[in-house]
């Protein structure tokens, strides 16, 4: 069985296996999905086994492309297109286009003349969290594989292999909603704790409609200026855990299960719609971080929303 030491991913393993087997290989992909569920590692997989190599980083045949920047700009594409004309030492040559969200229109544009007529042992794979930022004409061309998140059993069970403790492995497997990449950045996180703490924190300041401190939320948030997404991500949790409080779910549902008296008591000071509303500025506000606008900014907007939101 190929891609063996790939977690999760049935689908994905057992549809590129049988275009192995079967001798039917595209030539192009785009495998799509969150980030840190394995795309990356399984495009290496895939290269090992069509260039027949243990180390596709050592092959002059499995290049990869990242951004340059915020962008993957036309000429990184041009360079593709002058490369991809010589010839591979192996039967394939595969190029790794990674964060394809981030190419500009003008190299999308440059990269469907390379999509349409490919030479014969060429392979792209298009890597990307977010396949709507790309043009139809380049999603058309290509085999849309979707990678899906890790079940939060699986994600236990590859920490607790990893040694992490049984009780922190089941936290990080439902704070890391399915990607490795984020359970493994947690777990290697001494600040997870502090960073808990700081996140109810400030939603008790929002949930007391405490303006002065709301407005202190962007300063005290800075320390976290590298982990913002990660923060914003686990506020989220909150608000939905606090929301399925509201629904009385089943609390074994819930993310933070372990602060259930915290939950259940912000849960009595919200509405079902605030909550919503919150949520959805949060989101927006990890597009703008995504996006790369200015940290302080985008967070002081974020927490006067928020305020708006509550305030009545």
């Amino acid at each position: 069985m190929y891609f063996n030491n790939i977690i999760g991913q049935e689908f994905a393993k057992k549809y590129m296996t049988n275009s192995i087997k079967n001798n039917k290989v595209n030539h192009a992909y785009m495998f799509e999905g969150i980030d840190g569920v394995g795309k990356n590692l399984f495009a290496k997989e895939f290269g090992k086994l069509l260039i027949n190599i243990d180390n596709v980083d050592n092959s002059p045949d499995y290049i990869n492309i990242e951004p340059t920047g915020t962008s993957i700009k036309i000429a990184q594409i041009r360079d593709l297109q002058s490369d991809i004309i010589i010839k591979p030492h192996s039967k394939y040559k595969i190029y790794v286009i990674n964060h394809a969200e981030k190419m500009t229109v003008e190299s999308q544009n440059a990269l469907l003349k390379t999509l349409e007529e490919p030479p014969e042992y060429a392979i792209i794979i298009l890597v990307t969290n977010n396949k709507e930022s790309l043009l139809p004409t380049i999603k058309s061309r290509c085999e849309i594989i979707k990678f899906l998140p890790i079940s939060i059993m699986e994600l236990k069970n590859y920490l607790m292999d990893r040694g992490v403790e049984e009780k922190r492995s089941v936290l990080l497997a439902n704070f890391s909603r399915g990607s490795i990449e984020k359970a493994l950045e947690l777990s290697d996180s001494s600040d997870f704790s502090i960073m808990r703490d700081d996140i109810q924190k400030y939603i008790q300041y929002i949930l007391d409609k405490n303006m002065v401190e709301i407005l202190n939320i962007s300063s005290d948030m800075d320390k976290y200026k590298d982990k913002v997404i990660i923060v914003l991500d686990m506020m989220i949790n909150y608000f939905r855990d606090i929301m399925i409080c509201k629904d009385r779910a089943d609390k074994d549902m819930l993310i933070n299960g372990d602060r259930i008296t915290f939950i259940q008591n912000m849960s009595t000071k919200i509405t079902y719609s605030q909550v919503s509303k919150i949520i959805d500025i949060i989101e927006e506000t990890k597009r703008k971080m995504r996006s790369n606008c200015n940290f302080t900014v985008s967070i002081q907007v974020m927490a006067l929303n928020i305020y708006e939101v509550i305030k009545w």
